[in-house]
């Protein structure tokens, strides 16, 4: 599978972290403002969301961000050669 870099991708983990972040307190906000939900339901619904969201952030972050070995590997089969 070839992965291509964006160049225009800055800091994917932050954005998405932010997102996430914002997600979890306003899921907080809207149980603690009216939400009628007991107080074991919102530990479950703020647990799960504490359990899904490093689990979104990783695949997010994971398809934006590349290690160096592939990145190597990617200006290698994409310079021009010799041959080419």
């Amino acid at each position: 599978m070839a992965v291509t870099p964006n160049p225009r991708s800055t800091e994917p983990l932050w954005s998405v972290g932010g997102v996430t972040a914002a997600v979890t307190a306003l899921l907080g906000v809207v149980t603690a403002f009216g939400l009628p939900l007991t107080e074991a339901q919102q530990a479950a619904v703020l647990g799960l969301a504490a359990v899904v969201a490093p689990l979104i952030v990783a695949l997010v972050g994971r398809a934006r961000v590349y290690a160096p070995a592939t990145v190597e590997r990617l200006i290698r089969d994409t310079a021009p050669g010799p041959d080419r």
